[in-house]
Order: structure tokens, then sequence, then C-alpha cells
């Protein structure tokens, strides 16, 4: 057996519990849990409303089921019982009442009136309790102690995610569906508003959080406000309720739920117009759809390296290897075929089943094809990529070190030489894309037709304004964020306008040159093909 409150039944108590299931395992035993109710503090020192619980009962019992505990004995904790001197406690409770054969305690664990009892005092009743007894390290205490107030910090402060850290769990917020006053609803974001039964439950810092909500057995991807609602000056309440992205159709009044807490989006704001409010309602909905589209649903990969196909078996074949080749373990492979007649789509699924594959019933150029095929991307980077580059050993190691070191940076393109004079650099991208006085597009290493050859001239890396589209990688979720590509511009300049709105949005792009590629370029379309002309003007 072990005693204590558990609040939050966090990292440090799991540790605890996992050493007292160990224990009752090798005695052949049953571990036990003493905990009190309500927590010690509210009867001791009943004017103190500083309390803040990380869990209520229910959260706790529920927690430690969740852990493997056998038996939990909550006892209930009066004025009487904080009175009982520590000899009776340990006769008439501890031995009387539950009888163990083994203690796991803290070595400053204190217990009956005025906490005078301590380890000695339990080590002295070994013999005649027929128990014996497993001393908590000081250190390990300590720890306890730490955590406990730091999540309780972080959840104030709206740093849920560290919160998370520390409880090995995401922080739930438990309690009763009822009936609100349909100001969301109104909105266009209906919600299911939380009726929280413990007042002494501590509540985050007021904001919209993405959270996940159990239901009647279910689970549900949610977008969840705590606050006020300032901008609608409703109430001064304090308002907890849950906007469920799918299914909120469902008669939910009365019903328990559980939210659980996974991300803080933004603090809670009053803003000067309804309009101004449903605009970041928006926003914060589609920040809540990237969090559970990337990290809710994790991949094993890190990066997605995406390769576009139209009718071009006789690229796939020539380029392909190269990237099957020097993928790393990280990395995932994902064909995107504009609807090829060629036969390409059954080649690559025939000679590369690891590949995956997307098919689009109509060709939608560079832009759609991209734009279609992001909602199954899952990994935290994602790589355009040419089905005629030729890529080399460790690229996209080159290129993930760089990003993951510049969180501002959110687009990289490596060195790209030219397939065809491969000690040149290739028109399409070169060492990395700028804009001119006129916003012409040129490169370091490629102004208009002049193309330089590669004498380590480019080889610092260095922000541009663009990369190039045949070979480019960037945070997956900033491409989500900005609305992809734009789907007008089909098959040229797009990579341009992409970089310009991240740009806009504080976002660099880099041009990382330990990371080199070979593209073949014009290969769909030749430079002097009308089409091309038009599409680049």
């Amino acid at each position: 057996m072990t005693i204590g409150a558990y609040d939050g039944v966090h990292g440090g108590h799991r540790m605890i519990l996992r050493q007292l299931m160990r224990t009752a395992s090798s005695m052949n035993g049953t571990s036990v849990v003493l905990t009190f109710f309500p927590h010690p503090r509210k009867v001791v020192f009943p004017r103190d409303g500083s309390l803040q619980l990380i869990t209520t009962l229910e959260e706790k019992i529920s927690l430690l089921e969740e852990c493997g505990i056998e038996h939990l004995i909550v006892a209930p904790f009066t004025v009487e019982f904080s009175q009982i001197n520590p000899y009776d406690y340990v006769e008439k409770v501890i031995i009387e009442k539950i009888n163990p054969v083994h203690l796991i305690i803290g070595y400053d664990h204190r217990f009956g009136l005025n906490r005078e009892g301590d380890i000695n005092l339990l080590r002295s009743y070994e013999k005649k309790g027929h128990f014996s007894i497993t001393e908590i390290p000081e250190h390990e205490i300590d720890s306890l102690k730490i955590s406990s107030t730091r999540i309780r910090n972080h959840l104030l402060t709206g740093e849920v995610e560290k919160a998370n850290k520390l409880l090995s769990k995401p922080f739930r917020i438990s309690g009763t569906v009822i009936h609100g006053k349909k100001v969301a609803k109104s909105l266009g974001f209906p919600t299911a508003n939380i009726l929280i039964s413990d007042p002494d439950k501590i509540i985050p810092r007021p904001g919209t959080y993405a959270a996940t909500a159990l239901l009647q057995g279910d689970t549900f991807q949610g977008m969840l406000y705590i606050g006020r609602r300032q901008t609608l000056q409703v109430d001064h309440d304090l308002s907890i309720e849950i906007h469920l992205l799918h299914h909120f159709d469902l008669p939910f009044y009365d019903e328990e739920i559980t939210v659980f807490l996974h991300r803080f989006i933004r603090a809670d704001e009053n803003f000067p117009s309804k309009k101004e409010l449903l605009r970041h309602i928006a926003f914060d909905q589609t920040e809540v759809k990237i969090f559970f589209q990337l990290h809710y649903n994790p991949s094993k990969h890190l990066v997605t390296i995406a390769l576009l196909n139209w009718n071009r078996m006789d690229l796939l074949k020539r380029f392909l290897p190269s990237v099957v080749t020097h993928r790393s373990s990280y990395a995932k492979l994902l064909l995107i075929d504009n609807a090829s007649t060629d036969g390409s789509v059954d080649y690559v699924r025939k000679h590369y089943p690891d590949v995956d594959i997307v098919e689009l019933k109509e060709n939608k150029g560079f832009t759609g094809g991209y734009n279609d095929a992001i909602h199954l991307i899952r990994t935290n980077y994602i790589v355009f990529l040419n089905n005629d580059v030729r890529v080399t050993t460790g690229w996209t190691d080159s290129l993930i070190r760089f990003m993951d070191a510049h969180p501002e940076v959110a687009a990289v393109q490596p060195k790209i030489r030219s397939q065809r004079e491969e000690d040149k650099f290739e028109y399409s991208g070169a060492a990395g894309g700028y804009l001119d006085a006129l916003c012409y597009p040129y490169c370091r290493g490629r102004v208009f037709d002049h193309v330089e050859v590669d004498h380590g001239q480019y080889d610092d890396e260095s922000e541009i304004f663009w990369t190039s589209g045949a070979a480019m990688m960037m945070k997956t979720e900033l491409f989500i964020k900005v609305g992809g590509f734009d789907a007008d511009f089909f098959a040229h300049q797009e990579e341009i306008d992409l970089c310009w709105r991240l740009k806009n949005l504080g976002y660099a792009s880099a041009y990382v040159p330990q990371s080199v590629v070979y593209h073949l370029g014009a290969s769909t379309l030749r430079s002097e093909h009308p089409r091309k002309t038009y599409l680049n003007l």
C-alpha cells in the first residue's frame, strides 16, 4: 500500500505506482492506494481559497484505474479524522482497517494530529503490525513536489504541452454537458457547454485549445474555448465549451464529458466587432485542424518526398531509382499522379511497392496536384520534387538539419545543378531565387539565360526570396496554413507566389548548399513552347 493525495497522478506519482505494483507482484499480493476526500487542506485550512486541484476525485479514480491499481481506498477526511493522534492512526486505520503487509512511504510522510506522525513511528510498528516499509528517497519526493507546482503553473500560463509532459497524459477536464445561451451556435460554431462540479478544479489560462472530447464512449476532435466571451458581452461568467469538428448533431445534453487538452492556440481576446471575432474563430479552427492532422495522428516518418507525375514513365524509370536509393529511413515516398494514361502508375506500383500513390481523376497541374494530395501528408516536412530530378546521398539530411535549427525558415532548397551539364547550375533554381526591382525572378548562378559553372562561389547558406519548385522542402503545417499553392499559376511561378505569401507572414526561405540535386529541366514543356511562355507570363 501507498498513501497520498495523488493530485494529478503525474509522472512522479506513476513512478511510485509502478514500484507499488512490482512489489505487490513479487510478493504475490495486491496493490492498494489510500487517498483522502476532500483534500486535507480544505479541512485543515477551510479559509484558504487558493487550493487548485489538477484532478477531481472522479478523474483521480479514473487515472489510477488506468495505471493498473487494483484497489483504491478513499478515506473521508473530516475534522474528526484530522484530530486523530498518530498512534491511533497507525493502530486503528492502517493496521485494524487495512492490515497491509508492505508500505511504500516517503521519507517526509506526515500523519495524525498536527502532522506529528512520521516514518520513524511507522517503523516502530513494523513488528506489531506485521508489515515492512520501503522508503522513497528525498530527491524523489522533492521532484514530486516540484512537478505538481510546475504542472499548475504551466496550466495557468497556457503551456499545456509542458504540463502534459509532466503528467504523462493530456490534462483533462470532466463535467456534464449543459444547455448554453446558443451564442456560439448563432455564430456557426455550435458548442457543448461544460459544467464542472468541483469548484477547486484548476482551470487553465483562458483561450482556445486543440482538444479531444470523450462522449458516450466515442472520442471527438474539437476546439475548446475557456473565457468570458468578452466581445459578445453575454455575461461575465467563465464559460468552458467545446466545438466538435465532426458529428455535432448528436444529442449530448446531460451527458458526462471528459475533455483532453493538447495545445494552446490563442489567448482570450476582446475584439472590436463580431466580424473580427468570427475571422479569428475561423483561423483558430484551421490551426486546430492542422494540429490534429500533423500531431494527433503522428507518422513514424519525418518528411514526405512527394513527386508529381503526368504521362512521364520515361522520367520515372530514369530518376526515381536515385530517390529510392538515397531515401533516409525517416522519409516517406509519395507519387501524385495527374491522371496519366501511359501506364506510369502501374509501373511504379509493380517495381516500387513501398511508394505510396495518389491517383487524381484529372490533370490539375503542379499546383492543383499538390493541393489535392496535401491532406494525406502526416509528416512535419514535405519535399516537392520534380520527377526529372536526380538526388544524392544525404540530400534531405542537410535540409532537415537546417530547418530544425532555424524555426523562422518556412522553405529551403538544395543546390540545383544541371543534369545535362553537371558542372553548371540549373536554370530552375540554381543557388536560390531572388526578385529584382521590377519583381523579375532570377537566381544566384543564373540570370536570364546565362548559367554559371559551379566553382563553389555559392557554397554559403543564405536567405533567399524564393525556393525552386523543382526541389524544395517546407513545413507541412505552414503549407496548409497559407492555403497551399495558388492553383491559377498551374505549373509556373507558383513557388515564387507561395514564398512571397510566407514572407508576408514573417517567414523566410533559404538555400542550403550542402544538399545537392541534379535537375533535367524543361521536360514537361520545351522552353520555346508557347504554352510555357503563357504560363510564365
